[in-house]
């Protein structure tokens, strides 16, 4: 984490961004409604810098509830 001048970065950040998207994609076809539910398929390679980051990309699957 940044204390001087500079930009600063949450470490979850992305993360946050990878579920709002899994979210929105997943609710937005159910009214609402939960449909699907998601779990890591793959953990990969996680570098906690001062963001956190996937460089091997961060790999999910979605599965429907019925």
């Amino acid at each position: 984490m940044a204390f001087s001048g500079g930009m600063r970065f949450c470490v979850e950040a992305d993360f946050s961004k990878l579920q709002m998207a899994v979210e929105k994609e997943t609710k937005s076809h159910q009214n609402l409604e939960p449909s699907f539910r998601w779990e890591p398929v793959k953990g990969g390679n996680i570098l906690r810098t001062p963001g956190l980051q996937f460089p091997d990309g961060f790999h999910i699957r979605l599965m429907e509830i019925n």
